[in-house]
């Protein structure tokens, strides 16, 4: 594709926020680039038949300016009359596209299919980036009109029907520059307790919440760091709001050995994670939207060459990067692997180093590819 500035419209099932995944990542690393960046965050709640809304917002980070709308239909209306809902939605995406201008790249993360690649303009190249699993047949149809579907993980990509008009690539998640440069510094321990680092979104229901609790309270010696959001208002990546998930919040803001320091921009969550002796990461692969297959969280922890203890991810499954269980829903052995690994680190404080993808380096497998 060319080298040249392009203005990418990029869709995300998120909004823009302190907290950053992939597609901000990406957007971020575009923008450096040289290249203009829209970045449309989810719909609004509001609506009204046949009236599309649209709001420039400038945001945080140069290049990239923020696109809020309200849809031109009641949102319900997808799953209960499809043909509909997509007939304005196409409409809808027609004005989108005359309010903003035309675009050189459409780039959706959105499993959703909120807004179809389908219904965009022929005249721009479009890529899908599948870093979760499809939960629905909508999800896969998401990926209908794509020049390029992308993946993390093979087990994703092979749920994507072949389609002689859309190439697959596999990559690895990337890594921010920030977390590069913070696993470069020297790693100095100001006391002798052990601190064991976890990042994301506190409120997500997929977290193995029985087994982390457990973890924590038989490890009263260890303080358990958290980094991310645990409080549902000012949240950009959602997250539950149920009595289930309000327990488990309850529970880790009484328990002694763990720090809530909420949503952390990057570049201080790369500097945090320093002080770390090791990291944690404890999804129920089964209700995991990742299916335990990979997470940009590993690439961000590898980056420092300290212990990592995880669920099952099958990225990392046979190779000593990540401490894991032998099998996908074994959580139970993750309590005796913690504890052993943590052990051997107390004894003899290894390291270890790996290859660590930068956003800009899979940014041009990815476009080199389009």
């Amino acid at each position: 594709m060319q080298n040249s500035a392009m203005r990418v419209l990029l869709i995300s099932p998120q909004h823009w926020g302190i907290m950053r995944v992939s597609k901000h990542h990406y957007a971020i690393e575009l923008a450096k680039m040289g290249h203009k960046i829209f970045f449309l965050e989810p719909t609004e709640a509001s609506w009204k038949w046949n009236r599309s809304n649209f709001e420039i917002v400038k945001s945080d980070t140069e290049g990239v300016i923020l696109v809020r709308q309200s849809i031109n239909v009641p949102y319900n209306l997808k799953f209960h009359a499809k043909g509909i809902f997509d007939w304005y939605i196409k409409q809808h995406i027609q004005k989108l596209e005359k309010h903003l201008g035309p675009f050189d790249l459409v780039w959706s993360f959105d499993l959703t299919n909120a807004m179809p690649l389908k219904f965009f303009s022929q005249k721009a190249k479009k890529i899908f980036f599948a870093a979760d699993w499809p939960q629905v047949m909508d999800a896969l149809k998401a990926a209908d009109g794509a020049d390029l579907l992308v993946s993390v993980a093979h087990e994703i990509l092979d749920q994507f029907p072949a389609n002689p008009s859309t190439k697959k690539i596999l990559i690895d998640h990337g890594v921010a520059d920030c977390f590069i440069e913070a696993g470069k510094q020297p790693f100095v321990k100001s006391d002798d307790v052990i601190r064991v680092g976890m990042s994301g979104n506190f409120l997500r229901p997929d977290i193995d919440r029985p087994v982390l609790l457990e973890i924590i309270r038989t490890h009263s010696d260890l303080v358990f760091e958290c980094f991310g959001a645990y409080e549902f208002k000012n949240s950009n990546l959602g997250g539950s709001a149920d009595a289930y998930t309000i327990a488990f919040i309850e529970a880790l803001q009484n328990a002694p050995n763990v720090i809530l320091h909420g949503m952390v921009r990057p570049e201080v969550l790369a500097k945090e994670l320093r002080r770390m002796d090791a990291f944690l990461i404890c999804y129920d692969v089964e209700k995991d939207q990742s299916k335990g297959t990979n997470y940009h969280k590993v690439m961000e922890y590898l980056a420092y060459g300290r212990p990592i203890v995880a669920n099952y991810v099958s990225k990392y499954s046979g190779n000593q990067l990540v401490k894991m269980p032998l099998g996908k829903y074994r959580n139970d052995q993750l309590i005796s692997i913690f504890s052993d690994t943590i052990y051997s680190y107390r004894e003899s404080k290894f390291q270890f180093s790996s290859v660590i993808n930068s956003y800009s380096n899979q940014l041009d497998l990815i476009i080199n590819e389009v």
